[in-house]
């Protein structure tokens, strides 16, 4: 987030320029339009994760210091809820309902969590209407709650399906605590006239990543890589579940590939420590599994959403009596203790600390990323200009035998950079894309191996005692076998999207090291080459997988254990595990060569594609190069690309 004073520095030294290079031949101002538009914008988004129950909507509030996100009571309704600034004074609040395609997703994806499989919506409906949830084992009841609470709401909300509505908060509150209302919202537009959101910040409260839909984790992708902060949510009681891990093990590929560190870890209702001790040691923990997960300088704030919400309330508010009973509850006092002054709760809280690093790293990231777009672009044109002088001093120099001569070397260029087109891009050995397919299989591998190695931590954790405390053993391993294979599953997916995030990156790479080698050779002969357009390889980067994993060597080696005592106690679980390893990564690598075929073979062809378009614009400058070797000087257009120099330099750009 820039500062108001700076951005406009900023944008005022882009219009200056362009004022005053409009109309030398040959330069192209382009680049410099764009670098304006995106300098107006001056949005910046964060993204706020974390488990249903957390406290996400809580700490949101808290941060702004009013109740203007519903706490949702529903972990199988969560959607995707955003608040930005607004117009006036007003607070404005839209829903948009599912659309029956997304809302056919969801309720065809929880029925195949049950192995059932109906044909269309309306026989997903009847069906939900008897399901009972005896027949069921308990992993599976949110499922069953979310499809009893689809069908109790169809007859009511499916004329509302695909639509928009505006509501109050009070009135998005009552609808969101009721589940078969909230179970058809995709999302809520929250416009409000608070500082941060007038300012350009965007928040986006987001599904839990213990959602029970997997599009939702296609929606967290999504945030994960668009965001320019994220908050993740722990609440303190259950902090780093398996869905937490999940969403940290996406996060740190993501990050790994942006060079990027936009995380800021939350442990929330830290008022619920028994000890300093108790806290101390829950912290450590969060840090350790952070690190482990591939988080090197994790930031890690410990927070009470709910006694900084309290806080501010009763500093604007005056006597709230909720909000009393809210503060005197989670600070543990008696019901007729005076409660401390709001600034002294709002500083126990941890919030502040929490506002003041966010607000500080999206002012000075963004300042710093328009300050380094705009030098970046101006350096540019500053080369490109230098390169023009070169040429038009060449030409007021040369007699005829120099310009045969140049000619004569120009053509040579000419006629090795097609060679290497055909050589190294267009061949059916060509070298470049070779060694890219090679570079690729070597990712696809190592994502492999990182599947492998996580392999046992995640059989222990579906074959777990707890599991087996009741119900049939059989039954039970069953139960078992089937969420191991939903999280090697959720592994996969999560590998896959990271590779998708690696390829796209090594083919703007690669395009990039291949293109700037020949612009070298262009600048070295004097050849002014514009700066070719970025690749734009976004399109690689996949959001919506979801593999499936057979259990075929879980059920086979089920058949050997008749009661939990045996598998536990009887070295049956270890058994298991090592009988059925090598089995199942059969398959798991299987599922990760099917996900990743097509990404390879488009970013194959994306590559050579760009390389082919990237070389001809080349050949095309050399050969514009050619004919105007040929062309008379113009000394008036020296003079203006001159003093276009002199000009850029006297800002600092000399180039």
């Amino acid at each position: 987030m820039t500062d108001e004073r700076k951005r406009d520095k900023l944008l005022n030294q882009i219009r200056d320029v362009r004022d005053r290079l409009t109309g030398i031949a040959g330069l192209s101002l382009q680049e410099l339009d764009e670098v304006e538009a995106r300098l107006q914008e001056n949005r910046y988004l964060i993204a706020v994760f974390g488990a249903f129950s957390a406290g996400k909507s809580s700490l949101l509030n808290a941060l702004l210091g009013q109740a203007l996100l519903t706490v949702s009571p529903n972990p199988t309704t969560a959607s995707v809820t955003q608040l930005e600034g607004s117009i006036g004074d007003k607070i404005d609040v839209v829903v948009t309902a599912k659309t029956e395609a997304e809302l056919w997703r969801d309720v065809e994806s929880t029925f195949a969590a049950l192995h059932e499989h109906p044909a269309t919506l309306s026989e997903a409906i009847a069906r939900a209407a008897t399901l009972n949830p005896r027949d069921y084992p308990t992993a599976l009841r949110s499922h069953l709650r979310f499809l009893k609470a689809i069908h109790s709401g169809y007859e009511e909300m499916s004329a509302r399906l695909g639509t928009q509505w505006h509501t109050t908060v009070s009135e998005l509150q009552s609808f969101s605590a009721i589940e078969q209302y909230a179970a058809y919202v995709s999302r809520v537009d929250v416009h409000a006239a608070h500082p941060w959101l007038q300012k350009g910040f965007l928040f986006v409260d987001t599904p839990g990543v213990d959602s029970i839909h997997r599009r939702h984790t296609d929606v967290a992708f999504r945030y994960m890589r668009r965001a320019d902060a994220i908050v993740f949510v722990m609440y303190y009681s259950h902090a780093f579940t398996q869905g937490d891990r999940d969403f940290l093990l996406q996060l740190s590929g993501v990050q790994d590939v942006a060079q990027a560190n936009k995380l800021f870890a939350v442990i929330n209702a830290v008022d619920l420590a028994k000890s300093e001790d108790e806290r101390v040691a829950v912290r450590t923990r969060v840090e350790q599994e952070m690190r482990r997960l591939g988080m090197r300088f994790p930031r890690i704030y410990e927070v009470s959403a709910q006694i900084a919400l309290a806080a501010r309330q009763l500093a604007h508010g005056g006597n709230d009596a909720a909000f009393e009973e809210m503060a005197r509850a989670r600070l543990q006092l008696a019901a007729d203790a005076p409660l401390p002054e709001p600034d002294e709760m709002l500083a126990q809280s941890g919030v502040t600390l929490l506002e003041t690093d966010l607000t500080n790293y999206v002012e000075q990231e963004g300042e710093a990323l328009a300050g380094d777009m705009v030098a970046r672009t101006l350096r540019e044109l500053a080369r490109q200009i230098k390169q023009f002088i070169e040429e038009a001093n060449m030409r007021q120099a040369a007699d005829d035998a120099a310009k045969q001569a140049r000619i004569d070397m120009l053509t040579a260029l000419k006629e090795r950079l097609e060679s290497a087109r055909a050589m190294e891009i267009e061949s059916k050995n060509a070298s470049v894309i070779r060694q890219f397919d090679k570079e690729l299989a070597e990712l696809v591998f190592h994502a492999a191996e990182r599947l492998r190695l996580r392999y046992r931590d995640l059989f222990r954790d579906a074959y777990n005692p707890g599991r087996f405390r009741l119900g049939k053993p059989q039954d039970k391993l069953r139960e078992a076998a089937s969420a191991l294979c939903d999280a090697l599953a959720r592994q996969v997916d999560i590998e896959t999207r990271t590779f998708s995030l690696r390829a796209a990156n090594l083919a703007e790479q690669t395009s990039l090291n291949w293109l700037q080698k020949w612009q070298t050779s262009l600048a070295q002969a004097a050849v002014s080459n514009n700066r070719l357009p970025r690749a734009d390889f976004s399109n690689l980067v996949v959001e919506d997988v979801h593999c499936e994993i057979s259990s075929l060597p879980l059920e086979q080696q089920a058949r050997h254990f008749s009661t939990g005592r045996q598998f536990f106690e009887g070295g049956g679980q270890r058994a298991m595990l090592d009988a059925t390893e090598e089995g199942m990564m059969e398959f798991v690598r299987q599922a990760l060569a099917d996900t990743t075929r097509q990404i390879i073979q488009a970013a194959t062809l994306q590559v050579q594609s760009h390389l082919g378009d990237g070389c001809a614009q080349l050949l095309e400058q050399v050969r514009r190069a050619i004919e105007d070797t040929n062309k008379p000087f113009d000394a008036s257009l020296l003079a203006q690309l001159r003093q276009a120099f002199e000009y850029l330099g006297s800002l600092g750009f000399s180039e």
